[in-house]
C-alpha cells in the first residue's frame, strides 16, 4: 500500500515538473521574440529607404579601430572640380587621422596631448594647410600640414602650442577670422569664455559674453549665442549682446550658418524646434530675428544634434537619423521656413557599404558628427567607428523672377524712386523752360554782332539784371541838342509785350541835360560826326538825323 502511494506521488511529481519546463521554455521563447521583434524596431535595417542613395552619391567609408571619433574637419585643399581633397577626424586619444576623399588614409598623426580633440578648424596659406585642434583638457594646438609630389603623400608636422590654455576647460568651438593678412583664432571655451590668439600663438584679447557663443559668421565677427547674438571688436575686445526675437525663452543648443546667404542661419532649441534665424548687421549695429519656427516629433528635446549646410539644403544629424531640408527656395522660407524633404536612419546608411550585418550593439550612443565643404561634400560619423563621405545630387534650386522680383518690396522702391526722379525732372525742365518773353530778342537775332550775345539761355538768365536797365534806359544821342529831341523814343515802344510799359516822356532830354565825355570840346556842328550812326545797343533801331 506504501509502495503504490509513493509511486503514485513520484508520478504526480514527474508530470508538474515536466509541465513547469514546459511552462518556463513557452516563457523564454516569447522573451526572445519580444526582444528580437524590439531589436527590429530599434535597428531598421531590413526595410531600406532609397531616398538617401538616389539624392546622395556615395564616394568613400573609412572605419577607425582606435577610440570614438568626437570629431571632424574637412580641409580646404580642393581639386579641379572644386571639391575638397581632404578631410581629417580626430579621436579620443588626441590622434588626428587625414583621409583623401576616396578614403585612402594619408596621414596618421599624434598631436602631442592626449586629451580628446573636441574642436577643429583649418586655412590655407600659400600652399600649406595649417589645422587647429582644441582639446578636452583646453589646450588648443597647431598643426601644419603640406602636400607631397604625390597626390597619395603628404606630410603634417605640429607647430606648437597656443598660450594662456592651461585653465583645464574643454574647447567648444574654433573660428578663424581674416582681417586683410592677417589672421585670428578664436577659441570658445565651456564656460562662454572667448579667446582671441594671433597666427603666433599669442593671446591678444580675451572676454567673456554673457551668453554662450555657438558659431561665429564669416567675414564679420557677428556670432550666435544660447540666448540671441553678439558682435565683437577686436581693437577694444568689447562684445555687443542682444536678444533674438521670436526665440522667447527657448536655448538654442547648435546652429550653423547657410551656405550662400550669410546672414541666414539655422539652429535647433532646447524645445526640440528647427529654427530659421536672420542675423543682419555689422559690428555696431545689428539685429536678430527668428523668422520661423517647426517642431521635430522624431527627436527627444535632450537628444544631441548636429546641423551641417550645403547650398541649398540642411542636414541635420541625431543619434539613429538624418534629416535633410530644402532651404533654397524663398517661398519656403519666407511662409514655413526650412521645408524636410526626407529623413533616413543611419543603420540604413551603413547598410548600403556593409556586407553583413553587425550583431553588436551598443548601449553607449555616440554624438552625431558631420562636415561640410559648404558646396556638395558631406562627410559623417556613422557610429561604430565608421566615417561615410557622400556627394550632394540635389539641385539648388532658384526662385523664379515672377516670385523672386517682381514680387520683391526693393523692386517696388526702386520702381518709385526712378518715377519719382523722373517727375522732378520733367517738372523742373518746365520750370526753367519759362522765361523773360522778349520780343526785341528774336527780332534782333538776325544781327551778327548781337548773335552771339544773346544766343544762349542760360546768358539771358544769368544777367536778367542787366536786360532790364538796358530796356528801361538808352544811350543818349550825339546830334546837336535840340536837334532831334522828339525822335528818341523808348525802347518799350518797340516791345509791345514787355513785362514793364514805360512812358515815352520819361526818356526824352533837352540840349542842357545831355553831357558828353568829349565835354565843350567837341563840335556843335556835327561836321566831325557822320549823318547815321548804328545804335550802342542791338536792341535799339538807328534813327536818321531830320535836322
Amino acid at each position: 500500500m506504501k509502495l503504490s502511494v509513493s509511486i503514485k506521488l513520484v508520478r504526480n511529481l514527474t508530470e508538474a515538473v515536466s509541465r513547469l519546463n514546459a511552462k518556463l521554455s513557452e516563457t523564454k521563447k516569447h522573451e526572445i521574440s519580444v526582444k528580437e521583434s524590439s531589436g527590429k524596431k530599434a535597428f531598421p535595417v531590413t526595410n531600406h529607404s532609397p531616398f538617401w542613395s538616389e539624392r546622395f552619391e556615395f564616394t568613400s567609408a573609412v572605419k577607425l579601430n582606435s577610440d570614438a571619433i568626437t570629431c571632424i574637419n574637412v580641409l580646404p585643399f580642393r581639386d579641379h572640380e572644386g571639391l575638397s581633397k581632404y578631410f581629417a577626424v580626430g579621436d579620443s586619444s588626441g590622434s588626428l587621422y587625414v583621409f583623401l576623399r576616396n578614403g585612402d588614409v594619408l596621414v596618421e598623426f599624434f598631436t602631442g596631448c592626449d586629451s580628446p580633440i573636441t574642436a577643429m578648424v583649418s586655412y590655407v596659406y600659400k600652399n600649406e594647410s595649417f589645422v587647429v585642434t582644441g582639446h578636452q583638457s583646453g589646450a588648443v594646438l597647431l598643426h601644419r600640414l603640406r602636400e607631397g609630389s604625390d597626390l597619395s603623400s603628404a606630410s603634417m608636422e605640429s607647430v606648437g602650442r597656443f598660450d594662456g590654455t592651461e585653465d583645464g576647460l574643454e574647447v567648444t568651438l574654433l573660428e578663424v577670422h581674416h582681417v586683410g593678412r592677417v589672421r585670428y583664432i578664436l577659441a570658445i571655451d565651456l564656460t562662454g569664455k572667448l579667446t582671441v590668439f594671433t597666427e603666433n600663438r599669442t593671446v591678444h584679447g580675451s572676454v567673456t559674453p554673457a551668453s554662450r557663443p555657438l558659431v561665429f559668421s564669416k567675414q564679420r565677427l557677428l556670432f550666435l549665442t544660447e540666448t540671441g547674438a553678439g558682435s565683437l571688436d577686436l581693437r577694444t575686445m568689447k562684445i555687443r549682446e542682444s536678444d533674438c526675437e521670436g526665440l522667447n525663452s527657448s536655448l538654442a543648443r547648435t546652429y550653423v550658418f547657410d551656405a550662400s546667404e550669410r546672414s541666414k542661419a539655422y539652429g535647433f532649441t532646447s524645445e526640440g524646434e528647427v529654427i530659421h534665424v536672420l542675423l543682419l548687421g555689422d559690428v555696431a549695429n545689428f539685429k536678430c530675428r527668428v523668422r520661423s519656427k517647426k517642431k521635430i516629433t522624431q527627436i527627444l528635446q535632450e537628444e544631441p544634434v548636429a546641423l551641417q549646410a550645403i547650398k541649398g539644403y540642411l542636414v541635420l544629424v541625431s543619434e539613429e537619423k538624418v534629416f535633410v531640408y530644402n532651404v533654397s527656395t524663398q517661398h519656403y522660407v519666407r511662409t514655413t521656413g526650412p521645408r524636410l524633404l526626407f529623413p533616413a536612419a543611419l543603420e540604413d546608411l551603413r547598410s548600403t557599404f556593409l556586407r553583413h550585418r553587425s550583431t553588436t550593439k551598443f548601449v553607449n550612443k555616440v554624438a552625431p558628427l558631420i562636415a561640410s565643404d559648404r558646396e556638395k561634400l558631406l562627410v559623417m560619423s556613422l557610429g561604430e567607428g565608421y566615417v561615410a563621405t557622400y556627394k550632394s545630387k540635389l539641385r539648388s534650386s532658384k526662385g523664379e523672377v515672377s516670385t523672386m522680383l517682381w514680387s520683391s518690396p526693393v523692386f517696388f522702391f526702386l520702381l518709385f524712386l526712378f518715377g519719382a526722379w523722373h517727375f522732378f525732372a520733367k517738372k523742373k525742365e518746365s520750370l526753367t523752360a519759362w522765361g523773360p518773353d522778349d520780343s526785341s530778342f528774336a527780332s534782333s537775332s538776325s544781327s551778327a554782332t548781337t548773335e552771339r550775345a544773346f544766343s544762349e539761355p542760360s546768358s539771358r538768365r544769368n544777367n536778367d539784371d542787366l536786360m532790364d536797365i538796358r530796356r528801361r534806359y538808352v544811350s543818349p544821342s550825339r546830334y546837336r541838342p535840340g536837334a532831334a529831341a522828339g525822335t528818341y523814343r523808348s525802347v518799350a515802344s518797340n516791345e509791345p509785350t514787355s513785362r514793364a510799359t514805360v512812358d515815352a516822356t520819361n526818356y526824352r532830354a533837352t540840349g542842357q541835360e545831355m553831357k558828353y565825355r568829349g565835354g565843350s570840346g567837341l563840335d556843335s556842328s556835327g561836321g566831325g560826326f557822320g549823318n547815321r550812326r548804328e545804335s550802342l545797343f542791338g536792341n535799339n533801331k538807328a534813327l536818321d538825323n531830320e535836322s
